[in-house]
């Protein structure tokens, strides 16, 4: 990325910028291991490259001093909500959940961007929410799926534990249904088309919990390779009823 001739940047400084091409926006979903989060905080610092990092707000994910000093890195903290879920689909519930949530992790980071996380074994999509309220209302200038334009900004995920998921994932992709979509297996192929500047706008998603070193990557890989059978099975009753 540093190599080629695109302008990189974090969700809020897009949507503040409002870039028309040769741009890549970076996001970071922490849905475990914050640790994993920093590490990659210090290496894009290395490289000078920008990027927000979304982090959840539950017990093993939610640590104020990682945040904080991902944060001091110059590093855009957003919030990875999954208020809809964990209400099972009440609103009312859900709304003011959020609200309590979005004040507890705003005592730590300055939160102006929000994105749904997947919530893979609910029902509840959680950025329906918003069917119903209006994130602005809170002070948020953006939500990581809902506010991009997709038929002009190519979109690449890792949320299958691979850069082509397909039936892996259930909710983590663009809700439009002329959004551009490519083929990549492999690293090697994403870091060629970047190389290549084959398209002109890119919004690359990774997870943090997904890179490691060791035991800790055959152990994420097994795991996951599980998860996506459960996916699939999901995917599929959703599909045929």
């Amino acid at each position: 990325m540093k190599n080629s001739d695109y302008d990189l940047f974090s969700f809020k400084d897009y949507l503040i910028k409002k870039p028309k091409e040769k741009f890549i926006i970076l996001r970071h979903d922490v849905d475990k291991k914050p640790a994993n989060a920093l590490k990659i905080a210090n290496i894009e610092k290395k490289y000078g490259i920008n990027s927000t990092f979304f982090f959840r707000i539950k017990k093993k994910v939610f640590h104020p001093g990682i945040i904080s000093k991902i944060e001091e890195l110059g590093y855009e903290i957003g919030y990875h909500y999954e208020e809809l879920a964990d209400s099972k689909g009440d609103l009312k519930k859900a709304i003011n959940l959020f609200k309590k949530n979005l004040e507890k992790i705003r005592e730590i980071a300055d939160i102006k961007t929000i994105c749904m996380h997947g919530s893979t074994l609910s029902r509840w999509d959680n950025k329906k929410l918003w069917k119903y309220y209006n994130f602005k209302d809170f002070g948020i200038i953006g939500e990581g799926y809902l506010s991009i334009d997709f038929t002009k900004i190519v979109y690449i995920s890792d949320s299958g534990g691979n850069w082509s998921s397909g039936n892996y994932i259930k909710r983590d992709f663009p809700c439009s249904p002329t959004a551009i979509n490519i083929n990549i297996k492999k690293t090697d192929e994403l870091i060629n088309l970047i190389a290549q500047e084959k398209y002109p706008n890119l919004y690359i998603l990774s997870h943090p919990d997904r890179w490691n070193e060791g035991m800790a990557w055959y152990t994420e890989y097994i795991s996951k390779h599980i998860r996506n059978l459960i996916k699939t099975k999901i995917n599929k009753i959703i599909k045929d009823n």
